[in-house]
């Protein structure tokens, strides 16, 4: 997760042993388990854009390490209380400029809703919300990933389509995601048997809007390449995922930026109770 806070363990990697047992096909549909639970989460951004005039590309990266604290509770019916605590949080950049204030981001409490099998009903930053807590609340809605709502089993597949409003920066952004799921297999983490769950998406985001007075546009066309952990009890184990972009931002009728390549990656790693 970048400062803006991007979707998001020092030195460690998950531990995955590949079980001699495979995990049986769930004879009801996935639930997450109501409870408390920690996570490391280490996210690197390498950015890259072109300049003019021959110049070597502008480069830079940012990583951020932070720890959180997830608390999924029981409301009524097919609802979960879902709240996110930023315990900690550090970010070191490769950019020479002063270090961002961090204070408004420790400790804070992100709230949602969400369906057992991770369907995000409400996930939303206050309306007061600074740009910071804001931009966690992006980058933490998609933490848990959904399941769909069959039985799951090696090789199981399935489909998933979101569609995204928001508005940043002068800019009114659409942004479609399609993402396909696969069982790929049976893994043991810390003990635990649990399903390994790879998830490929594809996201094009266009956006438009005005700055000085002359209209500006933006796309942004990308892929995302992850792999996950979900016990079969229903607790998420972690992840490692990789996303790249390539975003192009124009004004006026023919005054086109130089692109922006963009790769982010981030692992989640499950952390021992306090």
């Amino acid at each position: 997760m970048h400062l803006t806070v991007q979707r998001g363990i020092a030195g460690a990697t998950l531990a995955v042993v590949f079980a001699t047992p495979s995990v049986r096909a769930q004879r009801t549909t996935f639930a997450y388990q109501p409870g408390t639970y920690r996570y490391a989460v280490v996210t690197t951004v390498d950015r890259t854009q072109d300049q003019p005039a021959d110049r070597p590309p502008f480069t830079f990266q940012v990583v951020t390490r932070q720890q959180v604290t997830l608390a999924l509770a029981p409301l009524a019916g097919d609802t979960l209380d879902l709240t996110i605590t930023v315990d900690s949080i550090t970010v070191s950049s490769s950019l020479a400029a002063p270090a961002p204030n961090l204070d408004r981001i420790r400790g804070a409490r992100l709230k949602g809703k969400l369906s057992p099998t991770g369907r995000v009903y409400a996930f939303q930053p206050p309306g007061d919300a600074d740009p910071e807590t804001a931009a966690l609340y992006g980058a933490f809605r998609r933490f848990l990933i959904p399941l769909p709502g069959t039985p799951l089993s090696g090789g199981s597949t399935w489909a998933d389509t979101t569609t995204d409003r928001v508005t940043k920066e002068a800019l009114d952004v659409t942004t479609k995601t399609i993402t396909r799921s696969r069982v790929a297999g049976d893994t043991t983490i810390g003990g635990q048997q649990a399903w390994r769950i790879e998830r490929n998406s594809v996201v094009e985001a266009h956006g438009t809007g005005t700055e000085a007075g002359r209209p500006i546009r933006l796309r942004n066309d990308g892929t995302i390449a992850g792999t996950h952990y979900i016990s079969a009890r229903g607790v998420y184990l972690g992840s490692s995922s990789t996303q790249r972009a390539e975003m192009l931002l124009s004004a006026g009728e023919s005054d086109t930026s130089m692109p922006i390549v963009q790769t982010i990656k981030s692992t989640v790693q499950p952390l021992a109770p306090r």
